[in-house]
């Protein structure tokens, strides 16, 4: 576990053998880490591989500590996880047990009793888009739309268990693709950019091209949005509190680690354009990860290329840090309801123009399945700011989340953690 502000390490290892490799990851509404599925122990190499287990880990940060859950009813290694508006976790896809079948069966896991419930056969993930690590975002209609890597893209809706067609991407397959719900507009805009045609991780090139799908619209539709400068896959992309998202690492093809991209990318949702940022200095390609710190800057690591860098981790300060002071928050509530109006006590009231909660990160593979940056709400008083919570748990399921304002020079402050339920 690091420490990004002293730069300390504390050792977290399993305390039971299991091998949690290319699992499911999202952090529940109670603030544990829940990990889903992985790998049989040592089936990741040779000629019998990602055989899918059944196996869930909890990790609590509060107490560095692990806990074994429920196992689901099906073995999945590269499954998704999404958290619905009630809290209940959606487990989609992943390998089987013999490595060969993607599951197409959806369980749910309800983390106050910890058990899986199978979900009826019409919940089953359709045909045409079944792919290990479908990209699934919550939308505010309570419905969860599948995105990519498959062409076909549907809707799912958990009351009725059942899926809809929505539409086809232009590029058609994005394999090692992100995907990120961008931030103001009803939050019902998706974007999905890079990857590539063909499911063969680095052996064709990346894309630069990026597509974004409305789905406020009476007939949603993939539209081309401004391309990435650098073709990439297998990148990163981070909501950050200005309500940019910046695109860092990934790789152009020839190999899961040649031809490494080292330059972010910073996209703004309002001008649909991509800016060159600062280059890292180490290569961050397949099973790379990056998150958003509560200080606003983005912490990048990984990539098991096999090199001693695969360990290091690197720290990206981001534009809105060299644009003058930080507005701070003095005060803040540690827990909100869902419309509760409340109070953020700062000396910096009269210069904010965004205050908003921002979903912490918990990503595995690139993909960041619960992220969400949501606008709230506010009026301007004397040092003080009154917001409102979000209205219910589809805008923002129950979880932690950092509150952040913004200045009307896109400068963000440090973000304290609250508990919405």
């Amino acid at each position: 576990m690091l420490d990004p502000i002293t730069g300390s390490i504390t050792s977290v290892n399993l305390t039971v053998a299991q091998d949690i490799f290319c699992s499911g990851l999202s952090i529940l509404p109670n603030g544990q880490v829940f990990v889903t599925g992985g790998v049989v122990e040592g089936s990741h190499t040779g000629a019998v591989n990602n055989r899918g287990t059944t196996t869930t880990m909890l990790f609590d940060p509060g107490t560095s500590t692990w806990t074994v859950g429920q196992n689901m009813a099906y073995a999945r290694w590269y499954p998704s996880s999404v958290e619905l508006a009630d809290g209940t976790m959606l487990e989609l896809s992943g390998s089987d047990e013999t490595g060969k079948i993607i599951q197409s069966t959806l369980e749910s896991y309800n983390y106050t009793t910890g058990n899986w419930t199978i979900l009826p056969a019409s919940a089953n993930i359709p045909s045409d888009a079944l792919q290990v690590y479908p990209r699934m975002t919550l939308l505010p209609s309570g419905k969860v739309f599948l995105s990519a890597p498959a062409a076909n893209t549907y809707l799912f809706d958990p009351p009725t268990n059942t899926w809809t067609f929505v539409a086809t991407s232009n590029f058609g397959f994005r394999y090692f693709a992100p995907h990120v719900l961008l931030p103001g507009q009803g939050m019902q805009k998706i974007m999905v950019a890079g990857g590539s045609l063909t499911h063969d991780n680095g052996g064709a090139d990346a894309t630069a091209t990026a597509e974004i799908i409305d789905m406020s619209a009476a007939n949603p539709a993939w539209v081309n949005t401004t391309p990435m400068n650098y073709p990439r896959y297998n990148e990163n992309l981070v909501l950050l509190p200005d309500g940019t998202v910046l695109a860092v690492g990934g790789g152009g093809g020839g190999g899961q680690y040649t031809n490494p991209v080292f330059a972010p990318e910073l996209y703004d949702p309002k001008t649909a354009q991509w800016t060159v940022m600062a280059s890292q200095t180490v290569q961050r390609a397949y099973h790379s990860t990056a998150v958003l710190l509560p200080d606003g800057r983005v912490l990048s690591s990984g990539s098991d290329n096999g090199a001693t860098t695969q360990r290091t981790y690197e720290i990206f300060s981001p534009p809105y840090l060299f644009n003058g002071p930080r507005p701070a928050i003095q005060s803040a509530p540690a827990s909100l309801s869902y419309g509760a109006n409340f109070t953020i006590t700062t000396s910096d009231a009269s210069t904010i123009s965004r205050v908003a909660l921002i979903r912490p990160g918990a990503t595995t593979h690139a993909d960041n399945f619960d992220q969400r940056y949501v606008d709230l709400t506010f009026t301007i008083g004397s040092g003080t700011i009154q917001a409102t919570a979000p209205a219910n748990g589809n805008l923002a399921p129950p979880g932690y989340y950092m509150l952040v304002i913004v200045n009307s020079n896109g400068v963000p402050s440090v973000m304290p953690f609250l508990l919405l339920d």
